[in-house]
Parts: C-alpha cells; structure tokens; sequence
C-alpha cells in the first residue's frame, strides 16, 4: 500500500513538474485544438492584467443593442517568470478575477481547458475558478520585455509588453475618437439625454521610428478615454498586454493590438515631437476659418447645406493637391474626434465639426465598366513633391468612414479599399493590404430602399477608421508622387436583416445606383527620418 501510495505522490510530482512549464503544457494540445487538463496540473506565473481595467478584451456583441461587459472582467493574463510565454485565462465568472496585477500566483489547473488557436499562434485556459488560484507574492518583479513593432512574435502574445519609440498616427482627438451619444454612460458623459448604447471599443494606431504600426485598441466603457486632453504629443514608451483581438467595426486592425490597462501605460511625453517629418497635410481640424482652399474656386467657406463642386484641395501644409477622379461633390462635415465630449455645435456627441472632407456621388461614379465586367476604379488622388526630403521611408496616412449616421447612406458603398502610389501619375503600384471601409454608426430605421427596418449592424463604425502605409524610400527627392486610395473589388455593403451578419456581402453590377457620401479626416504624406 505504501508502494502504491508513493508511486502515485511521484506521478503527481512528475506531473506538476511538467506543468510549470509553460512550454511544456503549450505543447501538451498539439494539433488538438482544446484539451482537458488533468488533476494535479499547475503553473506559476505573473498576472500582467488588471482586473479592475475597463480595457482587459474586446466586450462581446449579444445584440443590436448590448454587449457583454462581463467578458472583460472575466479575462487575465498570466505570463511564465522568465516573461517567454503567456496564457489568456478565462474564469467562470467576474468575481473569480480578484488577483492584483504583477501578482506571482501559483495556479491549479485540474479540469480547466486549454485552447490553441492559430494564425496567430495563442492559447486559452478556460473553465477555472478564484478558488484554485493561490497568491505568492504582490507586486513581483515583470521580466523586462522591449520590443519595436517590428520584432513582436507569436510567443509574445498575453505577455507584458514595452512598444519602445512610439507615437500616435492621429494627434488630434482623445483615446476614443467615438460618437459618443452611441456609447456607454459614464460620468464624463452622463447628460440627461445619454442613454446606453451598443458599447464597444475604439482602435487608435501607434506608429514607430522603424515604420511599422499596431492598434491601441480602448474600450468605450474606460472612463480615461476622453478627459479633455489631446492624446500625447510626442514619442515615447507604451507599456500592456500584447493580444489578437477582432474589432468588427475597425476591420482587420492586424495580427497584434496591444492594450493598456490604464493611461499611466501610455508613457508618451505630452510635448510635441515625431519621428517623421510632415511633407504635405490635409487636416480640417486645424480649419478654423470653416472654408475649403480650392485650387480653382479659391477660398470657400462653407455655408449650411452648401456643396462645393469637384476640384482640387490644397493642403494645410507643404504642397500638392487632393481630389477625386469620381467627380464627387465636396463639403465640410462633423468628425467624432474632439478631446472633450462638449466641444464643438454637437453638445454631448464628442463631435468636432467641419473637421472632414464629406464626398457626396453615386457608387457607380466609383467604377469603370466594360460591359458587365469591372477594369477599374475611380479614386481619391493625392499629388504632392517630395523634392528635398530625405529619410529611410514615406509613410502615407488618412482617416475615412462613410455615410451620414443615417442608415439609408449606410449601405450600397465599396467596402474594400486599397492604396497605390506613383511617381509619373500613370503607372500605380499597389499595396497589399486591404482597408475596410465602415459606415458611422445609425439609429434602427425602416430602409424604403431594403423594404422594412434595419438595426445596427455589428460592423458600423462609432468614428474614422485610421488607415496608414509605409512605402519605399525611392519616393522621396522626387518632384511629383502621387497616390490613390480606391475600391479594390466589387464587394458593397449591404444592411443584413441579422445585425450580426458580414456587412460586406454586396456585389457591385453594372448599373446599380446609390448615394454615396465618402468621409476623409487627416490625410498625410510623411518621411520617416533617418535614425
């Protein structure tokens, strides 16, 4: 008896051995996808989140209307003591999560799942209580872990991360740039008229010295988000959990997003500096004379309900031109990225007028057919000189979303977009890389065109979508270069009767005819300054 009794205390000695690794039991699933762990498995670890943050995982859509707040209290993460690897730990339930950040905890694992999933590479444990959690030390020591954009790999998923040399693509606005009538009640904008909405979470892109960018997604429910302050100005450190997250209504924000538990992780001095050098800028937030510079029609300010016609833009900065090959008529409009919730007309909304350039066409103005068949694309069309500018890349960046929160011109638009860029104006070269275009976000409305009522949809947008690209360094020193962003395929949007259905399931046909109204914010072409 004794034998036996001996044997089994070293099995379970074997066992939690091999499940202080975290490599070992990564390896444990293999091609499996979930298993159950068995008894007397454990780990020690650090958890690296916050279970008090507002900003731990994406809330989760349950509705039209709601989300799942919960699923953000019920996520950690705990990384290995050396910082290699780490897991994203689901509990049972919200009171389950009650471990202070940078704990070292000693976790028993009996009966909990572990998950694989890949592209990217990343594993869950699920299925376990507070109870099986044990405390060893507060605020332990985090392996430090120090990496550009550029050198994140799989293994860094659900560990603490430094992002070194980073800033803001947009640095203008606040950590959400969200209409916030549609958003969560808390108290910076607890108006009488503010009720719930469909809550969810914003994404803001950082740029490096290295060219390379990530999103900085924050939920809307943190009340930081929006406290009157630009975002930071400068360049500089952001510390938080390395994640592969999905934000439907930003498209495909990329393989990692790192999030920040609170702004004290956005170490970003507030004076202005950057590593890139600004050539020319099209930015209607610094419009306070409330008028277009036109290249024919000369200074036009805008007057309520006025359009311009087609022309060329000049810029707010440095030289060149911005216009449409569409022939899209041209306006000022409302953007959703005021640093304060009551700055601008819109009282509450967190609006910031006459901060867009509105494009009113047809969606079919936006391609070429040859009978049934689509050869092309009309585009927006960017020309500026790089003559003078030196550096190691361009980097070219704009903002777009579409519609007018109405839900009729919330549908029957391109939703994949794409950029090109030129140095004779005639032959584009494409970037891979595909940008989803969103409408703003709207009220349920009954749709003539769809014939009966349309709730919002899981994909619309509270605000623009930052969208960036770096290019090669041949660009610069040249006296013209030009870019184009255009519809990339024949996918439109469509309003889905299920809210929760893809919004791009539309096909573009020759003869089919909508309103389009097209939303450019900041539009930028920068060179990235030799380090």
């Amino acid at each position: 008896m004794r034998v036996l009794m001996f044997l089994v205390a070293l099995c379970m000695t074997a066992t939690n051995l091999f499940a202080d690794s975290f490599e070992d039991l990564r390896g444990r699933v293999g091609n499996k996808g979930s298993i159950v762990l068995p008894q007397g498995t454990e780990i020690e670890g650090i958890i690296v989140s916050d279970y008090k943050s507002h900003n731990m995982e994406t809330p989760v859509q349950v509705s039209a209307k709601a989300v799942d707040l919960g699923d953000n209290f019920r996520t950690a993460y705990i990384q290995s003591l050396d910082g290699k690897y780490g897991f994203r730990v689901v509990f049972n339930s919200v009171y389950d999560n009650r471990f202070p950040r940078f704990s070292r905890v000693k976790i028993d694992l009996g009966g909990a799942v572990l998950t694989k999933e890949d592209d990217p590479e990343r594993y869950t444990i699920s299925n376990l209580v507070g109870a099986f959690v044990s405390v060893l030390e507060e605020n332990a020591q985090v392996a430090p872990k120090v990496r550009h954009i550029g050198e994140l790999t799989d293994d860094d998923l659900y560990t603490f991360v430094t992002l070194a040399d980073v800033e803001f693509m947009s640095k203008e606005g606040a950590y959400t740039n969200v209409h916030e009538k549609k958003v969560a009640r808390t108290y910076i904008n607890d108006f009488k008229t503010h009720v719930d909405g469909p809550i969810d979470g914003s994404g803001l892109l950082l740029k490096d010295n290295r060219g390379d960018d990530i999103f900085m997604p924050v939920n809307t429910k943190c009340t930081w988000r929006r406290d009157g302050d630009r975002v930071p100005q400068g360049v500089g450190d952001v510390d938080g959990v390395l994640v592969h997250t999905v934000l439907r209504r930003y498209g495909d924000i990329g393989r990692y997003a790192i999030r920040p538990a609170t702004d004290k992780d956005i170490r970003i001095p507030m004076e202005s500096a950057s590593s890139y050098e600004t050539i020319a800028e099209w930015n209607w937030d610094r419009n306070y004379d409330v008028a277009l510079n036109l290249e024919n029609q000369g200074l036009k300010e805008w007057i309520f309900g006025d359009v311009c016609s087609p022309d060329r833009v000049l810029p707010d900065v440095g030289q060149g031109f911005l216009s449409t090959t569409a022939g899209a008529m041209m306006r000022l409009d409302a953007e959703w990225n005021s640093r304060c919730v009551h700055d601008g007309n819109d009282a509450g909304s967190g609006a910031r007028e006459y901060s867009v350039l509105r494009l009113n066409s047809d969606t079919k103005d936006w391609y070429i057919f040859e009978g049934d068949k689509i050869v092309g694309a009309n585009a927006v069309l960017v020309e500026t000189s790089t003559k003078g500018y030196e550096g190691s890349a361009v980097s070219f960046e704009f903002t777009f979303s579409a519609g007018n929160c109405s839900a009729d011109l919330s549908w029957g638009f391109p939703g994949e977009w794409q950029v090109a860029y030129s140095v004779d104006g005639r032959n584009f070269i494409p970037v891979q890389k595909t940008f989803l275009l969103r409408p703003l976000w709207y009220s349920p409305a009954n749709v003539k065109d769809l014939e009966g009522v349309r709730d919002l949809c899981y994909d619309a947008a509270p605000g623009s979508i930052e969208c960036r690209v770096t290019l090669p360094a041949f660009l610069l020193g040249k006296d013209k270069v030009y870019f184009r962003i255009y519809p990339m395929s024949g996918k439109l949007t469509v309003l889905p009767e299920n809210p929760a259905d893809d919004i791009n399931s539309g096909t573009m046909r020759n003869g089919f005819s909508h309103q389009f109204v097209l939303r450019l914010g900041k539009v930028s072409v920068k060179s990235l300054k030799n380090q």
